[in-house]
Parts: C-alpha cells; sequence; structure tokens
C-alpha cells in the first residue's frame, strides 16, 4: 500500500536508551506494548498509513538506537528526516537532560528543524521525577510541540502521530 502513497515522510525517534521509543512505535503502528527491554541496534523501520484531506500519507517512523557506541553510524540516519520526534523518561532527569543533546544532534545533521519532545512513562506517576513544565519550557526552547505520554497505556501515542502528520501535510500545502 506503501507505493500507493500520495506523499511519504521520514520521521526519526531519538533519545537515551530505554526511554520508550520502540515501544512508542510499537504502540503507534501494532497497538502493542512489550514490557522486555530489548535494545535497538542500529534503526529499526516501521511504516503507517494514514489519511489526511483525502490523501494516503506513508509514514516511515525510524527507531535510531540511543547506546552511545552507535553515535558515529546515527548521524546517517538523519539524512532525509521531515520531522524528529525527541524522547525522554519522566522517571529519569538524565534523559531530559539529554534532550537538548538529541536536539542538537538532529539539528546540526538534518535539513529539517520541526519535531515533537516527549516525555514518557506518564502512567508512572509515582517514579515521576521530570514536571511537566519542565518538559514544556524545553520544547518551547526547541519550537518543538511537546506531549507526555504512556507507550503502556497509549496515552497521547495517536495525538503524538497525527500532530505529526498534519503539521508537515500543513506545512507541504501551504508551500504549493
Amino acid at each position: 500500500m506503501e507505493d500507493y502513497a500520495d506523499f511519504k515522510w521520514k520521521i526519526i525517534v531519538i533519545g537515551d536508551p530505554s526511554v520508550g521509543k520502540t515501544t512508542l512505535m510499537l504502540r503507534y503502528t501494532q497497538k502493542k506494548f512489550r514490557e522486555l527491554y530489548i535494545p535497538t541496534v542500529g534503526a529499526q523501520i516501521s511504516r503507517k498509513i494514514v489519511k489526511i484531506e483525502g490523501y494516503l500519507c506513508s509514514l516511515n517512523i525510524w527507531d535510531i538506537a540511543g547506546q552511545q557506541k552507535f553515535s558515529n553510524i546515527r548521524r546517517l540516519f538523519y539524512e532525509g528526516a521531515d520531522a524528529a520526534i525527541i524522547v525522554f523518561d519522566l522517571t529519569n532527569k538524565t534523559s531530559f537532560i539529554n534532550s537538548s543533546t538529541w536536539y542538537n544532534d538532529f539539528s546540526s545533521h538534518s535539513d529539517s528543524s520541526f519535531g515533537v519532545l516527549i516525555g514518557n512513562k506518564v502512567d508512572l506517576k509515582k517514579n515521576r521525577i521530570v514536571l511537566q513544565e519542565w518538559g514544556e519550557k524545553l520544547a518551547e526552547k526547541m519550537g518543538f510541540q511537546y506531549f507526555e505520554t504512556s507507550a503502556k497505556t497509549g496515552k497521547n501515542v495517536e495525538n503524538v502521530f497525527s500532530y505529526l502528520a498534519t503539521t508537515i501535510f500543513e506545512s507541504i500545502s501551504n508551500n504549493r
């Protein structure tokens, strides 16, 4: 079906290891959740076709490995990205702090400056360390939209990808 898509967009998902990048992608594309942490090696690609204003749009979602040992090859995956999803774990302050580094890395190696910042694992209320205001402030500094999600429950996951697809589509429509 992707061959028949009117538009094809590359969205990269980046952030520290174990923040939930793969599970967010799995929740969105297959409506599943995987409890077991299995590190991504290099990149994992998933696709989902969405319909916007009668057009078929293929979201090619690249889950990029967060481990430091992949930093040299990771930059190759940024090429051609239409948007970035930067994910941090709301229960891990270091992953939040590192979001700025991920943003700088993306901005330095991509022609796109569009994306969203996600605070994931909002379902772990008792373990939460990062405040919503911190995420909103950082996203604003990046020029990104901020969302809080739970890959486990699915909270806001659909909204993130819908926002991205609609905003990319509107950007293309306005440039015609």
